[in-house]
């Protein structure tokens, strides 16, 4: 049966949807300049942009940036860790292929060192810039200077998923519930190690809980590593293990939507997640080979047309103001009011809280 709150959410959403669609209706380009039509009409003769990003972007992003400007998308889809090694890679040695990229905020110490555009100083749109379109009042970005990594959308994440079937209600409500001896073998975790989900779940743990927690947990409880998300979710629908900690809302939305019921998301009573950004955070390289269309595509992902996209295939929230939570988004993965959230994705907890996360994490399992 359909519950009160799921009706007044399904309502509240159609009646911003209808919003939204007058908005994009009335173009997501209104008060252009000139220098966006300059820029815009060199983007069109390079052709296409090249952009890296999660495997569930390609189709949607592809098909809506060439239907709202007449541009190919060559995009790039892989797993976290791949995306930012070759990033690295790429603008070290001074041979960019990639002209925009989809992560989180681990790239922050390459943009500290000046590989990036500046992302500010692109904004030509006047939906883009205003202020009023944005939650807090303004764009959100990782980086304290303002300029280099956009962070467009926001969940809750860290959230650890567990097993109905295995786990009953109430046995798990403390982070320290998962050291019992039953877990032991039984917990699956995105490899910290690798970047994207994993790497913000041990951060978020070592910060809330401790490092001795972290090793205690990753070690002690002899915790099974992988870098596939979907993968990870379907060992919890089939049993093979109890606990899942990184499973991205995509992937768990896409089983539940199947109908498996048993995938349950924790409610922590000493943590209750982290403000996260996912992979909407974005890099525009130095030198990258498509320029213009790198600028164009930047203003397009954060309009409403480029937002709606994204939020829906990866089940993210807009930071914009003027763009709906898609229904499919997973309740869990929504800041609740009066919930204090930690802000992953800031320079200041990203250098200096977990990056030494990591950076023990990484030595207690022997840089492996």
């Amino acid at each position: 049966m359909i519950s009160y709150r799921e009706i007044a959410r399904a309502l509240g959403f159609l009646t911003v949807l209808l919003s939204a669609a007058s908005a994009m209706a009335a173009d997501w380009q209104d008060g252009a300049g000139a220098d966006w039509q300059t820029v815009l009409a060199a983007a069109k003769k390079e052709g296409k942009i090249a952009v890296a990003g999660p495997p569930e972007l390609a189709g949607p992003l592809a098909e809506g940036f060439k239907r709202d400007t007449g541009i190919e998308v060559e995009y790039l889809a892989g797993e976290a860790r791949d995306r930012s090694s070759r990033v690295g890679r790429e603008v070290r040695n001074g041979n960019v292929t990639l002209d925009f990229i989809f992560t989180g905020a681990v790239e922050l110490p390459l943009v500290k060192e000046g590989y990036f555009e500046d992302e500010s100083a692109k904004f030509l749109l006047p939906g883009v810039k205003d202020g009023k379109n944005w939650k807090n009042g303004a764009p959100k970005w990782v980086d304290n200077t303002k300029k280099y990594m956009l962070q467009a959308q926001g969940l809750i994440s860290s959230i650890p998923l567990y097993d109905g079937n295995a786990i009953k209600p109430g046995e798990l409500t403390s982070w320290k519930d998962l050291l019992d001896p039953k877990y032991k073998g039984k917990i699956v975790a995105y490899d910290p190690r690798s970047g994207g989900p994993g790497v913000a779940t041990a951060g978020y743990i070592g910060a809330t809980m401790g490092m001795d927690y972290v090793k205690q947990l990753y070690i002690g409880q002899e915790v099974v590593y992988s870098t596939n998300s979907r993968q990870m979710a379907e060992w919890i629908a089939r049993g093979v293990d109890k606990v899942a900690l990184g499973v991205t809302p995509a992937d768990y939305q896409t089983l539940t939507k199947a109908g498996i019921k048993n995938i349950i998301p924790a409610e922590l009573k000493d943590g209750p997640g982290s403000f996260s950004g996912g992979y909407s955070v974005v890099l525009v390289p130095k030198g990258a080979p498509h320029p213009n269309a790198a600028t164009v595509f930047l203003n397009w992902y954060a309009s409403v047309p480029g937002q709606t996209i994204f939020g829906k295939a990866l089940k993210n929230s807009s930071l914009r103001t003027d763009v709906p939570d898609d229904p499919s988004i997973p309740a869990y993965t929504i800041p609740k009011a009066g919930v204090h959230y930690q802000d992953q994705y800031s320079e200041d907890f990203v250098m200096n809280v977990r990056t030494k996360v990591v950076e023990e994490v990484n030595q207690a399992f022997g840089g492996k």
